[in-house]
């Protein structure tokens, strides 16, 4: 074997054939569990290796409320756009496309109702290269009717 199909090979593997549970591209969440009220805003926060993605890379996010079905938010860096496709989520949740190139992806969820409540995937596709996701739950509780605070009125009490 010739000192350059032998450096081939060892490249070739190197690439390909990372240390054995060593991955080379590893999607993190930040809590697995989110607690929140009704009407009160969260943000649920994934973290990727941005040094395993190249600027020419197609980078696509999609983030998924998996009981539901429903497609929370799409990002392709090819477009550049980042959408809430299903209306349940349309003008409530906001993702930074910005962060998401710097290996971080905020949504915020605003104005938060009882049926967002499920479990939420999050997955991170670098094409042609690497996919991962992790999934986190959110947990949304009524909110707690809090009585109203009485003003004292001196003059209201003269009689």
């Amino acid at each position: 074997m010739s000192v350059c199909a032998a450096g081939l090979l060892l490249m070739m593997t190197a690439i390909f054939c990372p240390a054995v549970g060593q991955t080379p591209f590893s999607l993190s969440v930040s809590q697995d569990v989110y607690q929140a009220e009704q009407h009160s805003n969260i943000t649920l926060t994934w973290t990727f290796p941005v040094s395993a993605v190249s600027s020419s890379d197609s980078l696509v996010v999609d983030i998924k409320n998996v009981g539901q079905m429903r497609r929370v938010y799409n990002y392709d860096r090819k477009t550049e756009t980042g959408l809430s496709p299903h209306e349940h989520y349309r003008g409530r949740v906001l993702c930074d496309p910005v962060l998401i190139t710097k290996g971080r992806i905020e949504c915020v969820f605003t104005d938060l109702r009882l049926n967002d409540t499920g479990t939420y995937q999050c997955i991170v596709t670098v094409v042609h290269r690497y996919t991962d996701d992790k999934t986190c739950d959110l947990n949304v509780t009524a909110a707690l009717d809090r009585p109203a605070v009485e003003t004292s009125n001196p003059e209201s009490r003269k009689g």
